[in-house]
């Protein structure tokens, strides 16, 4: 069924929504709000992990978007280079090796159940993430120089 809104803004090509969205005008034209967009994003992970087709570069971004996780994170995850992660995210419409499709499904679904030791790992790599994009305080000196600002 392709009748309603075309949700494409969760990154996924084929969702489309029957209802819990409000168009209205904007000054700067149609807008659309989506509501609990959270928890249909969650809903909308289930659904791709129920189905009974491959796994494809644009579910593995919408995965690991849910998991809060670079492509670095998943890539640990799944035992796989980033290289790996980043390729499969830049085919959407290319099916992901079977392996990764098995194990990224398996862990979202302990993920969302609230297995202790997917939310531990979750939370270890995000942190992780967090560390290796610390951002970079800069200040300008008096001499026109600019040199990381103190801690």
């Amino acid at each position: 069924m392709t009748d309603g809104y075309h949700y494409t803004d969760c990154g996924l090509d084929y969702v489309y929504l029957q209802n819990g969205y409000t168009v209205h005008n904007t000054r700067h034209g149609e807008g659309v709000s989506i509501k609990d967009a959270r928890k249909l994003h969650e809903r909308i992970a289930l659904a791709i992990l129920d189905r009974h087709t491959p796994l494809q570069g644009q579910d593995a971004r919408f995965l690991r978007s849910m998991l809060r996780l670079s492509q670095e994170g998943l890539a640990r995850v799944l035992r796989q280079q980033r290289g790996s992660v980043a390729r499969w995210e830049a085919e959407p419409g290319k099916d992901l090796p079977g392996a990764a499709d098995s194990a990224l499904r398996m862990f979202y679904a302990l993920k969302a159940g609230g297995h202790d030791t997917a939310v531990r790992v979750i939370t270890l790599l995000q942190e992780i993430d967090d560390l290796q994009h610390e951002p970079a305080d800069l200040c300008l000196r008096n001499d026109g120089v600019w040199t990381a600002a103190a801690a």
